[in-house]
C-alpha cells in the first residue's frame, strides 16, 4: 500500500489491482475522516427538511454530528453540534424548530446563526472577561444545488459547482427539472456491517443486477411492481444496452436515452399506475424543455450513480461508522408539484427496493458485508481485488464529459472511483486535488440554485 513518495498506491489502473486493506484498517478510516470528509463537498440534506425560519434538522458530516439550521432571517447554516465550553452537544433532537440551542450541561445558549447568546454567570464566573464574540458555534461552508445541501470544513475547498463539475449536466435530468423544485421524504436509517466505500464502488455496477437481485426482480414481475419485462435485466441485454457508463470530475454516473413521453424509470411504476405516469411526463416535458433544452429535457434519464465521496443514488447517505460499519440514511426526492398519488408511490417503491427493509437492499447488505469480511483475512488481503472489467476500453471519440466507457456494463467508474480516493488520500491540500474543467453547453434556465 505504500509508494515511493506518495503514502498511497492502492489501484493499478493498468490491471484493476485493488489493494483490500483500505476497508478495514482503523489508520487508514481516521485519515480518511480528515483527508476526505474534512474537505469535501458533502450532502446533508434538502432545504425542503428546514423550511421555516428557526427550523433545524441534525445531520452529519462523516462522524462530526451537525445541526442545518435556517436562521430567524432565513439563512442557511451547518454547525458542529458542540458547545464551545466543554464539547456537550446542544441539540438532541432529529429536527424542530428553536430560536436558541441551550447546552445541558452548564447553561450556554446559542442563537439559530451559531452566537453564544448568553453564559451563566458571565461577569461572576468569568469577570466580564470572556470574548462571546470568538466562542460562537464552529461552523462548515454551506452551498446548495437544486434544493439538497452541501456542506465542507475546508476552506480551501472550490466552490460547490466546480466540484459538481460537469457531473450537474446530468444530475439536473433528475433533480433540476421542474420549476416548482423537489421536496424530501426521510430519512430511513440503519447500520449495515460494511466498510462505507462498498456501497458506493456498488453505485455504478450493474453487472450484479442479473444475478444478486434475480429473486426480487421475479417477485415486482410476480406481483405487477415493475412496468419491465423480466429478461429486461439478463447479463445478454445489459452488455447490448445503449446507455452510459462515465466517470465526471470524481463522481461516478450511468444514464440512458429515452422517449419523451416515457416516464422516467423508478421504483413505484408499475402497470398498475404507469398510465398516470406517462401522462405526467408528457405535461412536463415542455417545462424540461425550458430548463434543460431539447436533449436533456426530453431524453435524458439519469440512471445510478454517485457523488464522491459517499453520497448513493441521489440523496441516500453512506455515513461511515469505523471501517466495519455504515450508518445509511435514505431519503425519497421527488418533484414538488407531482400530483400526490404519483409521488406516493415514488416513495413507497423507494423504501420498499432500497430502504431499510427494501428487496434490494437486502440483497445487497449481504454481499457488501462479505467484501468487508474478506478483507480482514490475512490470507485473503495477499489477494488483491480484480476490477479490470473493461480496461483500456474507453470511447475517445465521445462528445460526454469526463471519461466514458464503450459499454454500459464496465468497472472503469470503480477504478476511478479508488484513484479518486487516492487523490484525496495524498494531497497535503486541494492545491493537490485536480479538478476537471466544465465543458458541457448548459442549455436552458436551472441554474445551481433550481
Amino acid at each position: 500500500m505504500v509508494a515511493t513518495g506518495k503514502k498511497y498506491d492502492v489501484i493499478d489502473s493498468s490491471t484493476g489491482r485493488l489493494d483490500r486493506r483500505i476497508f478495514i484498517d482503523q489508520d487508514v478510516y481516521d485519515e480518511e475522516m480528515e483527508k476526505i470528509f474534512g474537505r469535501a463537498w458533502l450532502m446533508i440534506g434538502h432545504e425542503s427538511l428546514v423550511p421555516n425560519k428557526n427550523d433545524f434538522f441534525h445531520t452529519y458530516i462523516g462522524e462530526d454530528p451537525v445541526i442545518l439550521t435556517r436562521d430567524a432571517k432565513g439563512k442557511l447554516h451547518a454547525f458542529l453540534n458542540m458547545c464551545r465550553h466543554r464539547g456537550n452537544r446542544v441539540v438532541r433532537a432529529d429536527d424542530g424548530n428553536a430560536k436558541n440551542f441551550l447546552c445541558t450541561y452548564h447553561g450556554w445558549t446559542f442563537g439559530s446563526d451559531g452566537k453564544l447568546e448568553y453564559v451563566s454567570g458571565e461577569q461572576e464566573a468569568y469577570y466580564g472577561s470572556l470574548n462571546k464574540a470568538e466562542l460562537g458555534l464552529v461552523e462548515a461552508r454551506v452551498e446548495t444545488y437544486a434544493g439538497i445541501v452541501f456542506a465542507n470544513w475546508d476552506n480551501g475547498a472550490p466552490s460547490l459547482e466546480a466540484y459538481l463539475g460537469d457531473a450537474r449536466w446530468y444530475l439536473d435530468a433528475s433533480f433540476n427539472r421542474r420549476d416548482s423544485g423537489t421536496v424530501c421524504y426521510g430519512p430511513i436509517k440503519w447500520v449495515e456491517p460494511c466498510n462505507w466505500k462498498t456501497p458506493v464502488d456498488n453505485c455504478s455496477d450493474n453487472y450484479h443486477v442479473p444475478v444478486t437481485h434475480l429473486g426480487s426482480l421475479r417477485s415486482e414481475v410476480k406481483f405487477g411492481a415493475t412496468i419491465l419485462d423480466a429478461t429486461y435485466l439478463t447479463h445478454n441485454m445489459l452488455f447490448k444496452a445503449p446507455s452510459q457508463h462515465l466517470f465526471v470530475n470524481g463522481h461516478p454516473l450511468t444514464y440512458s436515452t429515452v422517449a419523451e413521453d416515457q416516464p422516467r424509470l423508478a421504483h413505484g411504476i408499475s402497470k398498475a399506475n404507469v398510465n398516470q405516469f406517462i401522462e405526467y411526463q408528457k405535461s412536463v416535458v415542455p417545462e424540461a424543455v425550458r430548463r434543460l433544452g431539447e436533449w436533456r429535457g426530453r431524453h435524458l434519464q439519469l440512471d445510478n450513480h454517485s457523488l464522491f465521496p459517499n453520497g448513493v443514488l441521489g440523496l441516500r447517505l453512506a455515513l461511515p461508522r469505523g471501517p466495519l460499519a455504515t450508518e445509511f440514511w435514505h431519503f425519497a426526492v421527488v418533484e414538488r408539484d407531482m400530483p400526490d398519488e404519483i409521488k406516493h408511490a415514488l416513495v413507497r417503491g423507494s423504501a420498499n427496493n432500497n430502504g431499510a427493509a427494501g428487496m434490494f437492499e437486502q440483497d445487497d447488505i449481504d454481499n457488501w458485508r462479505q467484501v468487508t469480511e474478506s478483507s480482514k483475512s490475512p490470507i485473503a488481503r495477499k489477494t488483491r481485488q480484480n476490477l479490470s472489467m473493461g480496461v483500456g476500453h474507453l470511447n475517445g471519440d465521445t462528445k460526454e464529459a469526463g471519461q466514458v466507457s464503450e459499454r454500459y456494463i464496465s468497472e472503469n467508474n470503480q477504478r476511478n472511483f479508488y484513484v479518486r480516493w487516492q487523490q484525496f488520500m495524498n494531497a497535503d491540500s486541494w492545491g493537490d486535488i485536480p479538478l476537471e474543467p466544465m465543458v458541457k453547453q448548459y442549455e436552458g434556465t436551472a441554474t445551481m440554485r433550481g
